[in-house]
């Protein structure tokens, strides 16, 4: 690249710090997280080694609910070295496809997971040899107005596109908010969609919470599904969902896919929320969450350990105490005095101050719909299916 900013010159070296940061300041929470995720670790190999380095210092949620990258930032001194690696809270991850080569390591870049375009730049040395049209698999990290490569760059071996857009579809399935990031179009539509999903909850389920056992779970969902793709007919046109598609897209919509823990299906109180914001969620122990908010005597045994289990949950957001102050606002404030153990407990002071203590990263976190749209996993499968047709 000619005449890079001092800036994208520094970002090398100081991606290399993070990484020796969090590797050693953090190293047993890091060889905790490579066992789980490679049981035969330390014997694996050198780009396993580097990918699970690069997820772990970006991405990985300390006990303390915050990421390596943030404790990196705090203790920097450095400020131009803050200012690249304050850039960094959003990975892209995806699979790319060549579109130019606009200079020696430096390519423009299509991500057909999210449909965005980007001029991406490799930081090393050496060249990295890529070819106009060929795939890859890869991570980048944004740096002023482009991105450059982050972690391990899988040469994908095949151009066939519809193997191509078999693996875009698993990615955006297994981690929607890859098919977002970036894309404000794609994001708002998400949202009309949801909007949409939500009033069916409702009108389905009387409510847009319920509780339910863990055992009927998934039958539960497959009745609310089929009743919006199947059943609610448009009051304008009088089609069903079920039917739009067929004729449009020439296949039936495809409904979610829910891979459920054992120990959420195997539990009998499972709380289900549609919330407009973070769409469908689904909570161990909600309907006993809620009785101890809404019982003044709240005579639970274990109270004290399912409050604090959701608010030490990194996966629980803030969400369901919100919920419970609107709705019980004098009683949320003795809950949380006896939780604590805290003489006073001021909802519109302490309350901000015990969600930046429990669920720091959420700050910093831009919510996405909490599913991709039908409609975007419809097109990508037709195109998986029309691998000869040129798009």
């Amino acid at each position: 690249m000619s005449h890079p900013s001092p800036l994208l010159v520094r970002a090398p070296k100081v991606k290399q710090e993070l990484t020796a940061f969090g590797l050693e300041r953090f190293h047993t929470e890091f060889e905790a997280a490579a066992r789980q995720i490679y049981p035969s670790y330390p014997e694996i190999s050198d780009d396993e080694k580097a990918a699970i380095s690069d997820w772990f210092v970006l991405e990985y949620l300390l006990p303390d609910h915050r990421s390596i990258l943030s404790h990196f930032l705090e203790a920097r001194k450095d400020i131009s070295d803050v200012v690249i690696a304050e850039q960094w809270g959003t990975v892209v991850q995806g699979i790319f496809q060549v579109k130019q080569i606009l200079q020696e390591n430096l390519f423009q870049l299509n991500n057909l997971v999210n449909d965005v375009t980007y001029s991406v730049a490799s930081l090393g040395s050496e060249a990295l040899g890529l070819e106009k049209g060929e795939y890859i698999a890869a991570r980048i990290l944004p740096l002023e107005d482009i991105h450059f490569f982050t972690g391990v760059i899988d040469r994908l071996p095949t151009r066939k596109k519809d193997e191509i857009y078999q693996l875009v579809s698993e990615i955006q399935l297994q981690n929607p908010r890859m098919a977002f990031i970036d894309n404000i179009e794609r994001l708002d539509l998400a949202y009309r969609i949801q909007q949409e999903e939500h009033n069916d909850f409702v009108a389905f389920f009387g409510s847009d919470e319920c509780i339910v056992s863990g055992h009927e779970l998934e039958e539960k969902l497959r009745e609310f599904y089929h009743y919006r793709y199947f059943q609610k007919k448009d009051h304008t046109t009088g089609n069903t969902m079920a039917k739009v598609f067929q004729d449009r897209y020439h296949q039936q919509p495809l409904p979610p896919i829910f891979d459920f823990l054992p120990d959420l299906s195997a539990t009998d109180d499972v709380g289900i929320i549609y919330d407009l914001t973070e769409g469908m969620l689904f909570l161990r122990r909600y309907g006993t969450f809620h009785d101890i908010f809404s019982n003044p005597a709240f005579e639970i045994p274990d109270y004290r350990e399912i409050i604090l289990g959701y608010l030490e949950d990194p996966n629980i957001s803030s969400l369901p105490f919100k919920r419970m102050i609107a709705a019980y606002p004098e009683q949320s404030v003795e809950v949380f005095k006896t939780v604590l153990k805290r003489k006073r407990f001021n909802l519109e002071k302490d309350f901000p101050k015990l969600m930046a203590k429990y669920k720091p990263m959420e700050a910093l976190t831009r919510l996405i719909p909490g599913a991709i749209p039908a409609l975007v996993r419809s097109k990508t499968f037709l195109k998986s299916l029309k691998a000869g047709h040129k798009w």
